[in-house]
C-alpha cells in the first residue's frame, strides 16, 4: 500500500525540493561563465580538468560547450594574426640598421593542446618573438648595405621563410611569412647607395638613346637610298617632284595663286601671291626665261 504524506509532510517535501531547485539555479547562474563555453569563429580551445590535467587528444572547434566547473577552457585564436618588430642590427660591415618589419603567423589547430602544455598562452612572446628576432638577425647580419637596401623593397625570401619554419615546427606554429616594412640606414650610406643607383638609370638612359639615335640613323639611310633610286628611275630630281606635287595641291585650293613655269623640264616652279610679279629669269640658275601663267579658280 502506498504511504500517504500528511499535508505537514507534503509542505516539507515541495519545500526541500524548492531549496535544492534554488541551489542549483544559483549554482548554474553563479558559474555559467565556466560551464556553457561558446567558442567563435576562428577560435578553438583546450579543456584542463582537475582529474586528468590537459586534454591532449581533442581540440574544441566552434559552437557551445558544457563543462564541468572545475575544468578550464582556454580559448585560442587561430585565425592569421601579425606581430609587428622595431629592431637595430648590425649588418656585415659593422653599420647600424634600423629595422621595422612584420611576421603573419597562426597556432596550429591540430597540435594546439600541445603548444598550450608546452609553451603556454604567452607562446608569442615566450617563442615566436625570440625566434624571429635571432633569424633577422643573423640574415641582415650577413647582408650588405646594398642589399638592405634592396631587401627594403621586397618580402623575404622562401627558403629565409622554410627556415624560419623549421624553427617553430616543433611548437607547433605556422609562420606564412614576415615582410620587411622599414629601412633606416646611416645617411652617408644611404646618400651613397642613391648616388650609385641614380648614376646607373642615367646610364640605362644614355644606352636607351643611343639605340633610338641608331635606329633613327638606319631609317634615314633607307629614305636616302628610297629617294636616290626613286630619282635614278624617273629621272627627276627630289626638288622637282616636290614642286609638282604641291602645284598639284595648289591647283586644288579655292585661293587665287599665281605660278611661275619654267620652260624647259628643269625650271622649278615659283609661287607667288595674288598680285602679278615679274620674276628675272636669271634668278633661277639654269632656267629659261619663263612663262607666266595665271591660275585662278
Amino acid at each position: 500500500m502506498k504511504r500517504k504524506f500528511t499535508p505537514t509532510e507534503r509542505n516539507e517535501i515541495l519545500r526541500r525540493a524548492a531549496i535544492v531547485v534554488l541551489v542549483l539555479l544559483f549554482f548554474i547562474v553563479f558559474f555559467h561563465k565556466r560551464i556553457f563555453i561558446v567558442i567563435k569563429s576562428g577560435e578553438a580551445g583546450v579543456l584542463y580538468t582537475v582529474m586528468n590535467g590537459t586534454d591532449i587528444t581533442r581540440t574544441y572547434g566552434e559552437g557551445l560547450h558544457i563543462i564541468s566547473p572545475f575544468s578550464t577552457m582556454t580559448i585560442y585564436d587561430v585565425k592569421t594574426q601579425k606581430l609587428t618588430f622595431s629592431q637595430s642590427i648590425i649588418s656585415k660591415n659593422g653599420l647600424k640598421v634600423d629595422l621595422q618589419y612584420a611576421v603573419l603567423f597562426k597556432p596550429d589547430r591540430n597540435f594546439l593542446p600541445l603548444l598550450h602544455q608546452q609553451v603556454g598562452v604567452d607562446y608569442k612572446n615566450t617563442l615566436i618573438a625570440p625566434c624571429i628576432q635571432s633569424k633577422i638577425r643573423k640574415d641582415i647580419g650577413s647582408l650588405s648595405p646594398e642589399d638592405i637596401y634592396m631587401t627594403e623593397r621586397s618580402v623575404m625570401e622562401k627558403n629565409e621563410i622554410d627556415s624560419l619554419r623549421k624553427i617553430l615546427v616543433n611548437n607547433k606554429v605556422l609562420i606564412e611569412g614576415y615582410f620587411i616594412s622599414s629601412v633606416v640606414l646611416p645617411d652617408s650610406v644611404n646618400k651613397a647607395i642613391t648616388a650609385v643607383y641614380s648614376r646607373q638609370q642615367q646610364s640605362e638612359e644614355y644606352n636607351y638613346r643611343l639605340v633610338i639615335e641608331r635606329k633613327e640613323r638606319q631609317r634615314k639611310i633607307i629614305e636616302a637610298q628610297g629617294i636616290r633610286d626613286f630619282s635614278t628611275i624617273l629621272n627627276v630630281s627630289p626638288a622637282q617632284w616636290r614642286a609638282l606635287d604641291v602645284t598639284q595641291r595648289l591647283a586644288m585650293s579655292p585661293n587665287s595663286k599665281m605660278i611661275i613655269m619654267g620652260n624647259n623640264a628643269s625650271g622649278l616652279p615659283i609661287i607667288m601671291g595674288d598680285q602679278f610679279t615679274t620674276v628675272p629669269s636669271n634668278t633661277i640658275p639654269g632656267a629659261t626665261p619663263p612663262d607666266r601663267r595665271r591660275l585662278q579658280r
